[in-house]
């Protein structure tokens, strides 16, 4: 059953006429990974994105971005497995894949794990190509959307891999922080999401009891739900008075012009 096939009941308990249709909408599924947080110095490393069009038709693309390593964050090139994964690949220069990617989010939702970082790397790449930016000023962020129905109550969102666990969405941790895998479990998330809220509305059960928030790691275990690189810069300020600013992931832009970046909130990383 889909979204569009359930009736739904107001908060007076009356039922309307019919199905209420849904509007069709094109959202693209974002993710980017870059050398540091720091969107005044750093540099998109790659891109990756899935548009589904009104049709419900979906294109997937990824591509490794031109960069240089000046200034990089060396725990940011740590967490996303760069020189493993990354220095090796063919480059592609911002004039070929922003276009793309503008086309196919033409008067799209961009939705993300806290999309409003890889929003404003859009913007910022816009600006440095003399585009404009195409998509909707309203972002989706899929760890806020998941909250209602995986949390006991009002709380802050867990990390992208923690909402994948409480939705039974499977997540692979050798994977975590490429683009395009970020992209496809941002999608997953969304889908889970909204086909448990077809189905409680078709069967009118309530909801599903609330996934316990994990406790926070030990020193040396997996962090998935601290900002590890701030606290990695916060170390490294403590000792020489530098440190790489934290990567914003506590809100969403309310326009397309592009503000500076905020405290920062959730980042996900393995420390050891």
């Amino acid at each position: 059953m889909t979204v569009s096939d359930t009736t739904l009941t107001n908060h007076a308990g009356a039922e309307p006429p019919g199905p209420v249709a849904v509007t069709p909408t094109r959202f693209v599924f974002l993710d980017t990974e870059a050398t540091g947080l720091d969107l005044d110095r750093h540099e998109l490393t790659e891109v990756a994105w899935i548009a589904r069009f009104e049709d419900g038709t979906e294109v997937e693309r990824r591509f490794f971005c031109e960069h240089s390593l000046d200034g990089a964050d060396e725990a940011a090139l740590e967490l996303t497995a760069y020189h493993e994964r990354i220095a090796h690949q063919e480059k592609t220069p911002t004039s070929q894949w922003l276009p793309q990617f503008l086309e196919d989010a033409r008067g799209a939702v961009i939705v993300g794990a806290v999309p409003d970082f890889d929003a404003r790397q859009m913007l910022k790449a816009c600006r440095e190509q003399g585009l404009e930016a195409t998509w909707d000023h309203h972002l989706l962020d899929v760890e806020t959307l998941a909250l209602p129905l995986i949390a006991p109550g009002p709380e802050a969102p867990r990390s992208l891999a923690r909402t994948c666990e409480a939705l039974g969405v499977a997540h692979d941790k050798d994977q975590a922080h490429g683009a395009l895998y970020d992209a496809q479990q941002t999608k997953a998330v969304f889908d889970a999401v909204w086909a448990l809220v077809a189905e409680l509305r078709a069967t009118g059960r309530p909801l599903p009891r609330p996934v316990p928030r994990p406790q926070p790691p030990s020193p040396g275990e997996e962090i998935e739900t601290v900002d590890a690189l701030q606290q990695i810069g916060d170390e490294r300020g403590t000792r020489d008075s530098g440190g790489d600013a934290a990567r914003d992931r506590s809100g969403s832009p309310t326009s397309q012009t592009p503000s500076p970046p905020q405290a920062p909130s959730t980042t996900r990383a393995r420390l050891s």
